[in-house]
């Protein structure tokens, strides 16, 4: 059978031949070739539309499953909670070293599940829009978290500024990368310093510590969600540091992770300094 060649595949060989022949039929046809344009940009600027308000109701879809999908796990792992530890106490003493090993894995279980729900949760509520709230002094914000730490390490900071911000989301941030470098520090001498540069339109704070530092094929990895360098041999649920970049983003600013002047890991963000 003799194949047929559209009519439409035909129209830009034969513009094509015209052109170079017929006396101003690139100025005839300008026109149409601009509306033309302009109306496939119209209709791709509106695709786009379309498929980021679609991503945007998606995202609040899940976001919302998240947050009711934790609230209704909290009761079952109360209750699980409760008995074992009623468990322990009935039988305390009875001399099953079994059974009482049973009972721990159970509490350890439930507290890791607890944990990684809050963590989901904190997840979830960090994207929410932080660059309109009421200043807020960070050093009072960083004296708190570390207090909630109860950080054994040195900890030691440049006077910090006072800017707009979500305190709570902020002082989890601090608490985070105070834990992490706690966590991961194999050294008694354990420091933390943090310090702090005005650019032209930013603060750069950097949270150095003298622990092992984090080797550069990981440092963009460190920020996803669940992911976990050491596998179960550091406590936590790889959901900190996702934490933290996406409370950063919410305040307008971004996070990264660089080697310290004197080795370990510094990890750096930035906050808007006028709003």
């Amino acid at each position: 059978m003799q194949a047929v060649f559209p009519a439409c595949r035909l129209l830009p060989i034969l513009l094509i031949d015209l052109a170079p022949r017929v006396p101003g039929f690139r100025e005839m046809t300008a026109p149409v070739e601009v509306e033309d344009l302009q109306a496939a940009l119209r209709a791709e600027i509106q695709q786009r539309l379309d498929t980021e308000e679609r991503l945007h109701r998606l995202q609040e879809e899940f976001d919302n499953f998240i947050l009711t999908a934790a609230h209704d796990l909290r009761e079952p792992l109360r209750t699980v909670t409760a008995y074992c530890e009623l468990l322990s106490r009935r039988n305390a003493g009875s001399g099953d070293p079994e059974s009482d090993q049973y009972r721990r894995h159970i509490g350890e279980g439930a507290s890791r599940i607890q944990a990684l729900i809050a963590g989901m949760v904190d997840c979830v509520t960090a994207s929410s829009d932080s660059r309109y709230l009421l200043r807020i002094d960070l050093n009072d914000v960083l004296r708190e978290a570390i207090q909630q730490t109860g950080a054994k390490v040195a900890v030691t900071s440049d006077p910090l500024p006072t800017l707009h911000g979500d305190s709570e989301k902020l002082g989890k941030v601090f608490c985070h990368l105070l834990d992490n470098a706690q966590k991961y520090c194999d050294r008694p001498d354990c420091q933390v310093h943090i310090s702090v540069t005005e650019n032209d339109s930013d603060w750069l704070f950097s949270v150095a510590d003298n622990g092992p530092g984090i080797e550069p094929q990981y440092r963009d990895r460190v920020f996803e969600p669940f992911k976990r360098l050491h596998g179960r041999q550091y406590p936590g649920c790889g959901l900190g540091l996702a934490f933290c970049r996406k409370a950063i983003e919410s305040h307008g600013g971004r996070i990264w992770v660089v080697t310290a002047p004197g080795g370990g890991a510094a990890f750096r963000f930035t906050l808007p300094s006028q709003q």
